[in-house]
């Protein structure tokens, strides 16, 4: 049925624009301190993690828990400080590309390592990388160019175990001059992917969790920008270091059960032991026999043949 040009339309249902689904990737992530004092030294037996995963093979006989000593935190910072190098650990610096300009300093505190951590298209510009220091200063450099996020994670365990390489070789004089080994972590400003690996590092070496990682970071360096895809690959990172925790977990107690079977069989052979008589003749007495109430004359013998 046909309706005039003034006829008013009645609709039979209420239409709306309803609510808009918006994708939320934005990922919050809390920030905790941790006792520092009470905060058990870094070895061999604290290491929750295999030799060889995150630290080279013998190195806790070269380094010792003093490289771990923790420095206190910055309480006043200022703006120019971020474009130096702060200190992590004794041993483990973090700053922007700019700071490197300052040879002077890189001298006086002793960096043996410049470890450049930038996106591949940097790579490609061929920008923030330390080679020109490096060879100024005479000192190794080096770069780790990674594509996204979810490569730079799967390099992580490689790139610890870089550092920890580097800092548990010995030095040589007539190269660097120095005797500790140091090294400076950076990338363009000294606030991105670099400080993800400063976090990344400590929550290995020192046992802590992400939030107690970010805190101890940021207290150091102020100006870290944690941004949704750097905490994305550090909440990954710290779930594979809890299932890689529980796996090395399992195999020690399988380890240390082992080791108490194995005790055992060797207590229950000690029970037997060679015993040598006055004519130099040896005996296996059993243990809890004595050795001289025991012998007894043994009887003549007779022949029952007959």
């Amino acid at each position: 049925m046909s309706q005039g040009a003034d006829a008013r339309y009645t609709p039979n249902y209420e239409y709306s624009l309803g609510t808009r689904r918006q994708k939320n990737d934005h990922v919050t992530l809390s920030y905790e301190e941790f006792d520092t004092k009470a905060h058990p030294p870094v070895n061999a037996d604290t290491h929750e993690f295999q030799e060889g995963e995150f630290i080279p093979d013998g190195f806790f006989n070269r380094v010792g828990p003093a490289c771990f000593t923790i420095p206190p935190p910055i309480f006043q910072w200022t703006y120019e400080y971020r474009r130096r190098a702060q200190i992590m650990l004794p041993f483990l610096y973090l700053g922007p590309w700019g700071c490197l300009a300052d040879r002077g300093r890189l001298a006086e505190l002793g960096i043996t390592l410049l470890l450049a951590i930038r996106d591949k298209r940097l790579a490609m510009a061929s920008l923030v990388s330390g080679r020109r220091a490096a060879e100024d200063l005479q000192i190794e450099g080096n770069t780790v160019d990674f594509a996204d996020s979810q490569e730079l994670i799967t390099i992580l365990p490689r790139l610890i175990n870089y550092i920890n390489s580097h800092i548990s070789s010995p030095s040589s004089p007539a190269r660097s001059g120095r005797t500790q080994r140091k090294v400076l972590l950076f990338c363009e400003t000294g606030n991105g992917p670099s400080a993800a690996v400063a976090i990344a590092y400590v929550m290995v070496m020192l046992n802590i969790t992400l939030p107690q990682a970010l805190q101890y970071v940021s207290s150091r360096r102020f100006c870290i920008d944690v941004d949704d895809s750097a905490s994305q690959l550090l909440l990954s990172f710290e779930s594979i270091l809890n299932a890689k925790r529980d796996v090395e977990r399992a195999r020690r107690a399988n380890m240390a059960q082992s080791t108490a079977v194995s005790n055992v069989g060797r207590k229950r052979d000690a029970t037997e032991f060679d015993m040598v008589d006055g004519d130099g003749d040896a005996m296996a007495v059993e243990a809890g026999e004595s050795g001289e109430d025991d012998r007894r004359p043994l009887a003549p013998f007779e022949d029952r043949s007959g």
